[in-house]
């Protein structure tokens, strides 16, 4: 097939996750050069009018979409919007799914009306849960930022008024809301949908290992790109609770599912959870699209289900 792959433009001074689906687009290619597919790559645009002229000229087949920044996540809709438009094949979720998982604060109503546990919030236009967010520890997180962008050890603090929080929202401008931590087990979990249907890759924990007492066991910025910090080098990914924690694992893989159904049932996702110590499960967010880089935390869990990486590759132009 002839595959068209869109992807980021870097920015000038391109951050390490931007560099990092550089090395996406590059890996991406070769899986599928070496099952024989013509491929050729395209940067995105907000001009979608020249977009839909240069992709018109190159024919393809398919789009792999590696578009996963446009002005942070806030219209990351409008790629697949532009390839739904033209009648065009397209690997990954789509508009609408992207447009409402992307929102992380619509994110969390729709969970919620879906009967989906996501930790309380507050943003300047969310005040409902405020009182629940008083003296107990909160996370600090961008509205419309992917890749844990933003988030350090300083995100996760307390408040001791509702004043003190609708004053840091207001500083701000609204660019983070705010949400309760949950202290407890993170898991990952990757969706991949293709010519059967929907298949839940193995549970992927994240271990923080010797963490110092005070401080916060999330997976920051560093954690995720800075491969020289301590949070990069202590964190790490686990699959041992499939086998030793069937039911807990069978529940996290329930929750997922019905968090893929919310957001489109349409390619492939990461649910990032939280296990709190009474195991109350809680969704933080859902990633349609997530980084498919080698070394990613969902090419890990396809692994974990005996798929190779060009085999993934191949199977994402499936769904």
């Amino acid at each position: 097939m002839n595959v068209l792959i869109v992807h980021d433009r870097l920015s000038n001074e391109p951050s390490q996750d931007e560099l990092d689906t550089m090395i996406e687009v590059a890996q991406v290619s070769s899986a599928l050069r070496a099952t024989k597919h013509r491929v050729r790559q395209l940067p995105f645009s907000m001009n979608l009018i020249k977009m839909k002229e240069q992709i018109a000229v190159l024919r393809p087949d398919i789009v792999f979409n590696l578009v996963e920044t446009v002005h942070g996540s806030s219209l990351l809709h409008l790629a697949p919007s532009l390839f739904e438009s033209m009648s065009l094949r397209y690997t990954g979720g789509n508009s609408v799914g992207m447009m409402l998982s992307s929102d992380k604060l619509e994110a969390k109503k729709l969970m919620r009306m879906a009967g989906i546990k996501t930790p309380e919030w507050a943003s300047l236009s969310y005040t409902q849960d405020l009182d629940s967010l008083i003296n107990v520890p909160v996370i600090v997180k961008p509205v419309n930022e992917e890749a844990s962008v933003g988030i350090n050890d300083q995100s996760v603090c307390t408040f001791s008024t509702e004043a003190s929080i609708l004053d840091f929202l207001a500083d701000r401008q609204g660019s983070v809301f705010i949400e309760r931590f949950i202290d407890g087990r993170e898991f990952n979990i990757s969706v991949l949908s293709d010519n059967h249907g929907a298949r839940v890759f193995p549970v992927a924990e994240m271990k923080f290992i010797d963490f110092p007492q005070d401080k916060p066991k999330i997976v920051g910025y560093a954690a995720k790109w800075e491969e020289e910090s301590w949070e990069y080098i202590h964190t790490k990914r686990d699959f041992s609770a499939n086998k030793a924690e069937p039911e807990l694992i069978d529940r996290l893989q329930n929750i997922s599912l019905m968090c893929w159904s919310l957001f489109g049932g349409k390619g492939y996702a990461r649910v990032d959870l939280r296990v709190d110590q009474v195991r109350t499960i809680w969704v933080l967010e859902v990633n349609l699209n997530p980084c498919i880089a080698e070394d990613s935390g969902f090419v890990a869990a396809a692994g974990q289900a005996g798929i190779s990486y060009k085999d993934l590759i191949n199977k994402l132009l499936e769904g």
